[in-house]
């Protein structure tokens, strides 16, 4: 498993939807994209956020795997909606365990 992690900065007034057009395919919807996606706000300070893309791919060949989820255009568009980016990179699962409910008890 593959995951792209981005955290960034929204513009003033950007929500998640004007977020998400700016990489998505043109002629795909969120129900037949071929990665999970979450973007996630912090609580202190709500036009931060994460976005996870969760896909499947060969690490060597990262960037070609990326780069069928998003626009050819994708880092203009973005940068039109957002004020900054803090992180930008694509880790490998290495390790995983849990459920992702509250602990029973």
């Amino acid at each position: 498993m593959l995951r792209a992690i981005y955290v960034r900065t929204l513009k003033e007034g950007v929500s998640d939807d004007d977020y998400i057009a700016a990489w998505m395919p043109e002629g795909v919807s969120r129900e037949d994209y071929q990665a999970k996606v979450t973007v996630s706000h912090s609580t202190v300070h709500e036009r931060q956020t994460v976005t996870v893309f969760e896909f499947e791919g060969d690490p060597d060949d990262v960037l070609e795997e990326l780069g069928g989820l998003v626009r050819p255009d994708w880092r203009d568009r973005v940068a039109e909606v957002v004020e900054g980016t803090d992180v930008e990179t694509i880790y490998v699962d290495t390790t995983s365990y849990g459920t992702a409910g509250r602990p029973q008890g």
